[in-house]
């Protein structure tokens, strides 16, 4: 969620959902799907505020994002702290340690879409901690309704980073077999309190 200090700072997040993100990309040729808390409740059914939407896409098909979008959205590359408006005329080279880019309509509207770019391409997912962790990328996939999401343990192998997003841990949990929880365990730090969590039958 948005803290008030970041929302005084960047400006405040449209209520945006998976459907939303379906219809900006109808159409759309490059490989994209949601990840984030959106992508645990998409799999455990559940339904919990969020305070963004994160699509994500390879990060190899920023030209192809760019130009599906056209001069119909702000791009902003966001960066160790940092904003900065990535313009019709500037090349794909990002400021160093882009880690996603933030989408608005104009100056005067929410932003509204989190695009991270990641490690992975049409065929292999990679994890972008540590890019020899891979798989096929329709294993690190789930589709409901139409649109794909990462996995449960995959969400939560990112959320790790911020030890007290329990809420996470506990809403994608009950979805994660002895593998999967196997696997996460492996991803994190071995003095890490969720893996006592993980440990738990």
């Amino acid at each position: 969620m948005q803290t008030e200090e970041q929302r005084e700072l960047y400006g405040g997040w449209a209520d945006n959902w998976p459907a939303d993100a379906a219809e900006l990309l109808d159409g759309y040729s490059g490989t994209w799907w949601i990840g984030g808390g959106w992508a645990v409740d998409a799999t455990a059914g559940g339904s919990r505020p969020h305070g963004d939407l994160d699509i994500v896409i390879p990060r190899g098909e920023l030209s192809l994002l760019r130009g599906w979008l056209g001069g119909r959205w702000q791009l902003w590359c966001a960066f160790q702290g940092a904003i900065k408006p990535l313009l019709p005329h500037d090349s794909d080279v990002l400021p160093l340690g882009t880690s996603s880019i933030w989408l608005r309509r104009s100056a005067y509207g929410q932003w509204e879409y989190q695009v991270l770019l990641d490690p992975s391409d049409g065929e292999i997912w990679r994890f972008r901690r540590d890019t020899a962790v891979t798989m096929p990328l329709d294993e690190a996939l789930v589709e409901r309704d139409g649109i794909r999401y990462a996995l449960p343990q995959i969400v939560l192998a990112y959320a790790a980073a911020d030890r007290s997003d329990d809420e996470t841990l506990e809403a994608a949990l009950p979805q994660l077999d002895a593998d999967a929880r196997a696997w996460l365990s492996e991803r994190i730090p071995a003095d890490h309190a969720w893996q006592a969590r993980l440990a738990e039958s």
